[in-house]
């Protein structure tokens, strides 16, 4: 069987692509402690240490000899510039195939990945894409703008069960918008990976169907089995919300950015010359599965 790296495999995305890939092909696991490779070697994989993504050494010994790599460039919330940390990751990937002779790369990026300006931290995203370009006509290099994340709206379950209310940045609260479950993308990049392609491709990755903070609120309600009511934050209280996520104060200033360009519409698929795939996961199913996680504040 073929051999594909999997980095960040202790996120949301890499967790699921290394999932998807285990009993399809042989794997190897990058994570930043040897602790954290521990089951994924009880299930076969091999484990590679890269305890900084913007190591290049250790990357190059991670994509050495690998049919292909699954790559994300993770955001530095706390980070004073996220932006500049992400040109440091994204050099540092692009160095590391270069060495290692990489044959293939699926990259993670996002509904928006294509625009150079107005995105917020999804310009991480347009970053990626552009340097990953310069590679070699060789490489295979395809990345999957995955919509919004279904998981993001996780945090406010436990808030919603105690105040009937979920609090949304986006607005309206009755626009549907792109989102996307973590396993349909970890699926997407694992069948990427192992299926045959040449040139650059640009896949984009949807949901079912579009969700609406309104949808959101009404899985809260069934699977709590309470009513619960979507509101619209106003943006004055936005940063008193984001600040006890550890964001940093231009983490907050980029994140509005970003959910300003939801809002007005700017942040939108390229379509043009890109490939539309839609993933299986309902919003229901993903609100359930964070229940049956047996989390003390999130049982029924």
């Amino acid at each position: 069987m073929a051999k594909y790296v999997v980095s960040g495999a202790t996120g949301q995305t890499g967790t699921a692509t290394a999932k998807a890939l285990i009993g399809q092909a042989t794997i190897r696991i990058a994570v930043r402690h040897e602790s954290k490779g521990v089951a994924w070697k009880a299930q076969g994989a091999e484990v590679a240490i890269v305890e900084d993504i913007a190591d290049v050494d250790a990357l190059a010994r991670a994509f050495k000899g690998v049919a292909g790599a699954y790559v994300l460039n993770p955001p530095a919330y706390t980070s004073d510039n996220l932006l500049a940390r992400a040109e440091q990751v994204v050099a540092a990937i692009f160095e590391a195939a270069q060495r290692s002779h990489l044959p293939k790369i699926v990259a993670l990026s996002s509904i928006g990945g294509h625009l150079p300006r107005g995105t917020g931290n999804i310009l991480t995203a347009y970053k990626m894409e552009e340097k990953l370009k310069n590679l070699s006509t060789e490489v295979a290099i395809g990345f999957v703008r995955a919509a919004g994340f279904m998981e993001n709206w996780r945090p406010l379950l436990s808030i919603a069960q105690q105040t009937g209310k979920l609090s949304s940045l986006y607005a309206p609260v009755d626009r549907a918008m792109p989102m996307v479950a973590a396993i349909d993308i970890g699926q997407t990049c694992a069948d990427m990976l192992m299926q045959e392609w040449q040139g650059t491709q640009v896949w984009e990755l949807h949901g079912p169907y579009p969700v609406s903070p309104n949808d959101v609120a009404a899985s809260f309600s069934k699977a709590l089995e309470q009513d619960v009511q979507a509101v619209a934050l106003p943006e004055s209280e936005w940063s008193s919300a984001l600040a006890p996520m550890g964001f940093s104060s231009a983490t907050i200033h980029s994140y509005s950015e970003m959910i300003r360009a939801f809002n007005d519409g700017t942040l939108v698929f390229e379509k043009n010359g890109t490939n539309r795939i839609r993933g299986k996961t309902t919003i229901d199913k993903v609100v359930n599965s964070w229940l049956d996680s047996n989390s003390p504040s999130q049982s029924r």
